[in-house]
């Protein structure tokens, strides 16, 4: 090994082989080819033989193997930019900074994890410790479960709180004096907005199970490959979308008004014409520095022969009393253009909603409870907005829960400075671990939606369901159902929509609009159904990593589903529009959630008013 501390690939010489390749080391057998092994695994360089003796001692020193040193190893230098190839001032720096500071501990830390995998993850309890593989801080202490009886209400006073201790693995050392958040007694349980009947009683004392199931709407898959994106063919499923849904549009706009045989309809948005005509095309928008006015231009989707740039033409407005239009928006429009430097618009028409799904088939109440990332707050990672939601669905046991990412978000200040000592997907884990904890025994499942801030799964959008490691978990994984985002799920034929991006908040700041006294919230979630996609905002924002090809497969639906989650950060709502109930919970982060509950049909109709929705402080 050079100065620079440089590991170069070695050759073992003849008389170290000499040895036997199992050393007595304590109580431990540890064996020098396995150790190099689990290196190499890695893709470390070979290390040299002062570099594997070193690494030898400190295994005998600290009792442990070679396989949880070299997971040590990594828990140490990824976090601080170190190479992953160790050198002797890395190792000895490990060894002072971790491996020294608490022996004790580590050493009962190890010896109850590796237990825990021997025992083949008997409990939920151990398997919370599994992670401590990676730290050499204090074993987390074991989960007190909490007996519960939904018949024994009055027993409610003397249980144990299931999440009664704070969530601080090994693996993260919470900071000291962080004020708490959570809403003081008398504020939580408080309702904020209620919506439809009145409920009785949220707990379910049904015993019908339900069966979930993704929609026959097309669904981004587990392997869907993005970043290979080419302008040409971003560019053609931009036109091919416009060219769709315009037609799409002009044929509905001519079905519902009065038969016109003297109307055109033309597909160049340019035409110069001093009669109207109806044309569409997708909109856009673009700052007028001087007059600090946004100019809205209509781009057209059919190119001229021998002309690389679509077509497009500044659009004057002036002549409409109330509009509402957004970058990316496909429109038809009827108007003139006398000079050809504008269309002037004389009405719009923008209502392509996708036709409605057929009625549920329920039986019962259908109990559904939303939750969105991210569900910890943003000076620690200790989940107690999570672990309070948790004990209410303990006691309420709906039918479903759907907890919407970021579970994980790579924007959370503690992420960012890489506090965590071992990888986010076994975090991740953790979390899962603890959920299904507090949900034993229970008829409840559990749908999982990611996000594409989730720092331990694909940032694209759409984003591919999370994968679930059910060796992991054990066999109450069953309860989970990992979906997509967007996705839109089938519960007995109930069909619920949902995505993680913020769309409302993304169209309000892309807006042109001049609708006075009209209710904001109910326009932006409008605009989503109306266009019949999750995302309809183009260019997309620019924190979002929108794979257009996909978004053209898998971000759209073809039928309007019954009810429509669009988690936002602006203030939580519950509106029906278009005949369809939409919902923001807000974030759990602000300790806020919704509650749903589905009745039956009456008359055979699905109506969104048959539907109870609470929003309310956990």
């Amino acid at each position: 090994m050079g100065q620079s501390g440089k590991i170069a690939h070695v050759h073992y010489s003849p008389d170290w082989r000499e040895n036997p390749e199992e050393r007595s080391l304590g109580s431990k057998m540890v064996s020098e080819e396995v150790l190099i092994s689990c290196f190499c695994n890695l893709g470390c360089d070979v290390p040299d033989k002062p570099i594997v003796d070193k690494c030898l001692q400190l295994c005998h020193d600290y009792d442990i193997n070679e396989e949880t040193f070299v997971e040590l190893w990594v828990a140490y230098s990824v976090p601080r930019s170190l190479n992953i190839d160790p050198t002797l001032d890395d190792l000895n720096k490990m060894e002072n900074e971790e491996l020294k500071k608490s022996k004790t501990e580590f050493t009962e830390s190890i010896e109850h994890a590796v237990s825990t995998m021997a025992i083949d993850n008997q409990c939920d309890e151990e398997m919370i410790n599994v992670l401590d593989l990676y730290g050499a801080g204090q074993s987390s202490s074991k989960q007190t479960k909490r007996v519960r009886s939904p018949t024994e209400e009055t027993e409610s006073i003397s249980k144990i709180r299931a999440v009664s201790q704070t969530f601080t693995p090994s693996t993260y050392t919470s900071k000291a004096n962080v004020p708490n958040r959570a809403p003081s007694t008398n504020v939580r349980g408080k309702v904020l907005l209620y919506f439809g009947p009145n409920v009785g009683s949220w707990k379910n004392r049904s015993e019908q199970d339900v069966s979930i199931s993704k929609a026959d709407n097309y669904h981004v898959p587990k392997d869907a490959v993005y970043m290979y994106e080419m302008l040409s063919k971003q560019g053609a499923a931009l036109s091919s979308s416009c060219e769709s849904f315009g037609e799409r549009l002009c044929h509905i706009w001519n079905e519902m008004g009065p038969t016109n045989s003297n109307m055109r309809y033309v597909r160049n948005v340019s035409s110069v014409s001093q009669v109207p005509f109806r044309t569409w095309g997708r909109i856009s928008t673009t700052i007028d520095k001087s007059a600090g006015n946004k100019i809205v231009t209509l781009e057209g989707c059919r190119r001229s022969k021998g002309d690389n740039n679509a077509p497009f033409v500044r659009l004057d407005l002036s002549g409409i009393k109330h509009y509402s239009v957004f970058p990316g928006q496909i429109i038809a429009v009827e108007g003139t253009n006398t000079a050809g430097n504008a269309l002037l618009a004389k009405e719009l028409f923008v209502q392509g909603y996708a036709p409605f799904v057929d009625a549920p088939k329920l039986t019962g109440d259908l109990r559904v409870y939303v939750a969105v990332g991210p569900f910890t707050p943003s000076d620690n990672l200790n989940y107690q907005p999570l672990w309070d939601l948790m004990e209410r669905v303990a006691e309420d046991e709906p039918n479903i829960l759907i907890l919407i990412g970021p579970f994980i978000d790579y924007t959370h200040s503690e992420i960012k400075k890489c506090t965590l000592k071992d990888t986010y997907q076994d975090f991740f884990d953790k979390i899962l671990s603890r959920l299904l904890q507090c949900l034993q025994g229970k008829r409840t499942r559990v749908v999982l939606v990611p996000s594409n801030r989730d720092v331990h799964h694909d940032p694209v959008y759409p984003t591919p369901e999370f994968t679930i490691y059910t060796n992991k978990l054990g066999s109450n994984a069953s309860c989970l159902y990992p979906m997509p985002d967007p996705c839109i799920i089938n519960v007995d034929g109930l069909q619920i929509g949902m995505t993680s991006v913020d769309i409302v908040r993304h169209l309000g700041q892309h807006e042109v609009s001049n609708t006075p006294g009209m209710d904001r919230l109910a326009r932006l979630a409008n605009h989503v159904l109306s266009q019949s996609t999750f995302y309809p905002l183009y260019p997309p924002f620019a924190s979002l990593n929108l794979d257009t090809i996909l978004w053209k497969k898998y971000g759209c639906f073809e039928r309007q589903p019954h009810i429509m989650i669009l988690p936002s950060d602006i203030k939580y709502y519950c509106k029906v529009v278009n005949e369809c109930l939409v919902l923001n919970p807000e974030r759990l982060q602000k300790y806020t959630y919704a509650k749903l509950c589905i009745r039956p049909n009456s008359n055979g109709k699905w109506s969104p008013h048959n539907v109870s929705c609470e929003i309310a402080k956990v």
